[in-house]
């Protein structure tokens, strides 16, 4: 095979385009709307986040243990004993979600024992808790 016929101009210019080319991004946006959890639509605490409380079985545990209930949002609001469960617009400040982790600040990861939280379904909860935590 002759390697001009390989090399044809045109293949050639082809590859310095592509090779070439950078993304040079775009503009910063400004008003960008708060983290939605995905498909534009804030995460429901009763559709969304209160089932995931429920499958793992949290309200056994904090129905009222230390002072904690989570089947409310008034009640994750006020909290336990270490004060609010959720921070809204601050989830990675929110006890609920230091909890949840690998590495809690005090005590075993919560569902003491497991199954934990897949980090989906945690990112559920935190898209809600930066989402302010609403009562929906």
């Amino acid at each position: 095979m002759n390697i001009r016929n390989f090399l044809s101009p045109p293949l050639i210019a082809a590859s310095v385009l592509l090779v070439g080319c950078q993304d040079i991004g775009t503009e910063p946006q400004t008003n960008v709307p708060p983290n939605t959890g995905g498909g534009g639509q804030n995460v429901s605490f009763q559709q969304r986040v209160l089932p995931i409380f429920l499958r793992y079985g949290c309200p056994g545990c904090h129905g009222g243990t230390n002072g904690l209930t989570v089947t409310t949002v008034a009640a994750l609001l006020q909290g336990g004993i270490h004060g609010p469960a959720v921070a809204p617009g601050k989830a990675d400040s929110s006890l609920i979600i230091k909890k949840t982790s690998p590495n809690p600040p005090f005590g075993d990861r919560m569902p003491q024992g497991g199954p934990y939280l897949p980090d989906t379904t945690r990112q559920v909860i935190k898209d809600w808790i930066n989402q302010g935590a609403q009562n929906n």
